[in-house]
């Protein structure tokens, strides 16, 4: 669906649904080949006036309205509850066919980022326009947020269809990284045969665009990964130099597939120098899985990471993220903690990385193990890292939790300690009635923190400490830091 302008100036129309309520139609938001999405004189309430493309006679308009109508019907009854979904409330009947949908207010489409992002990029002003539209973290928030809600809307056997940043709506303001995805015409379910082909140029999945498939969980995950690319790193992961340069079929023939992908680890004929590169824009785990998406998903959809793959990794992304004290943008933690974006060189008192583990007692691990097995091969397997990681900032407290990070029961997992950076040291506050301890990496002393324990900055050495979430004879979470 293509942003418009407001229609505040034109006469304003009245429509009612099928309970006889009525509805102001004030202005419009999108328009796209189905309808026109318009502003009501309630507030959070928008309203989708039906539009048939392509109907040559009286007769196939009504057809294709009555096509549409029992799609919305169909959509009425799936499973969209608690889902930052605009969808179907209410039939409108009068004086056209449409919907009543429920929305938020202080929503900008994503496609409005992306277009002052790349404005400003391909004029003097350079990054400004990426930085004051989020930066890389906000960025992170956002399309962690969106994975998680097509990730819930897969799992409920339903398939978005039409994603898009014109799709997606998201908070005006930077303080929030709220999510809302309108156009719901083509959600449709994963039991149904869908052969819907609708999708938005640049967007669809190559399959879809050579009438090998209809909308499903993979297309999804196709043009979820094109969209998070593109928000990235302003660069569409199929359009290179050679597709930008060359004739205009050359376009059509790498959107069908036909091409390797922009940052294809081999085959370069394709590489992009345009947009911000991947080296300060993407982690190595977020390559991963575009590689895995746009090499390996290429042409076999079931390699494509899931939705839920997604959500994980660009949570954990989010995490590893350093705001620079000289142009405010935020940027993956190096050893150096040199911001990409403008060469500053970060005071390293200012930030910390954590490392999270798994700790199991050496008893437990020994329960059922040959008595030849040395003890100091059994110690080894005590320590098990999880891969997961976050950055400590200054003045910024970070709480921990007695399960790992990021699991779906984090949120709600009970509080341990808290740790936050400052001026005079490391301060770990535990939480009350908790079980915590400190150990040096050098030695076996563990020493158990009751209170808050501040490690003095004038003590860092280049010393690992574990920071151990609970007992020690019990399998516990761990926190592994240099000070």
């Amino acid at each position: 669906m293509s942003q418009v302008t407001s229609e505040s100036s034109r006469k304003n129309r009245t429509v009612v649904d099928q309970h006889g309520q009525r509805y102001e139609l004030t202005g419009r938001i999108g328009a796209g080949g189905q309808g026109v999405v318009c502003t009501t004189n309630y507030p959070n309430v928008l309203v989708k006036v039906a539009q048939v493309a392509g109907a040559r006679t009286p007769e196939q308009k009504r057809e294709k309205l009555a096509d549409w109508l029992g799609k919305i019907r169909r959509l009425m009854r799936q499973p969209l509850e608690g889902l930052p979904i605009a969808h179907p409330q209410a039939l409108i009947v009068e004086p056209q066919p449409g919907y009543v949908m429920e929305w938020m207010d202080g929503l900008i489409p994503i496609a409005d980022l992306l277009q002052t992002a790349f404005d400003t990029f391909m004029s003097d002003d350079g990054i400004e326009g990426y930085i004051k539209t989020g930066g890389l973290q906000r960025r992170l928030q956002i399309l962690a947020r969106l994975a998680w809600v097509l990730a819930e809307l897969h799992g409920r056997g339903l398939a978005y269809g039409d994603l898009s940043p014109a799709n997606v709506f998201v908070s005006q303001s930077l303080e929030y990284a709220e999510v809302w995805l309108i156009d719901a015409d083509n959600i449709s379910s994963q039991s149904r045969d869908s052969h819907q082909g609708v999708f938005t140029p640049d967007y669809g999945a190559p399959e879809i665009l050579r009438g090998e498939s209809g909308i499903n969980t993979f297309t999804d995950s196709w043009s979820f990964a094109v969209l998070a690319y593109r928000f990235l790193t302003l660069a569409h992961p199929l359009k290179g130099d050679r597709v930008l340069d060359g004739e205009p079929e050359l376009e059509e023939t790498a959107l069908r597939g036909e091409l390797p992908w922009v940052d294809h680890p081999t085959d370069r004929s394709n590489a992009r120098t345009l947009g911000l590169p991947s080296a300060i824009t993407l982690n190595t785990p977020l390559k991963k899985l575009f590689e895995q998406c746009f090499n390996a998903g290429l042409h076999d959809p079931g390699q494509r990471p899931s939705l839920s793959e997604w959500a994980d990794v660009l949570t954990d992304a989010i995490g590893h993220c350093v705001q620079c004290a000289s142009c405010d943008s935020t940027f993956f933690y190096t050893k150096t903690l040199e911001c990409p974006f403008c060469g500053h060189l970060q005071n390293q008192e200012t930030a910390l990385l954590l490392r999270e583990y798994r700790y199991m007692p050496l008893a437990l691990l020994s329960e059922g193990l040959s008595d030849d097995i040395p003890e100091s091969l059994i110690r080894k397997e005590c320590w098990s890292r999880t891969g997961k990681a976050i950055v400590l900032q200054s003045m910024t407290p970070l709480e921990l939790k007695s399960l790992p990070l990021n699991t779906s029961l984090y949120a709600d997992a009970s509080l341990l300690c808290t740790l936050q950076l400052k001026e005079d040291g490391l301060w770990i506050a535990p939480a009350n009635h908790t079980k915590i301890f400190l150990q040096r990496a050098a030695d076996d002393k563990v020493l158990p923190i009751k209170r808050n324990q501040r490690l003095k900055s004038a003590s860092r050495s280049e010393t690992s400490f574990w920071l151990h979430l609970g007992l020690i004879e019990e399998e516990h979470v761990v926190w592994r830091f240099v000070w």
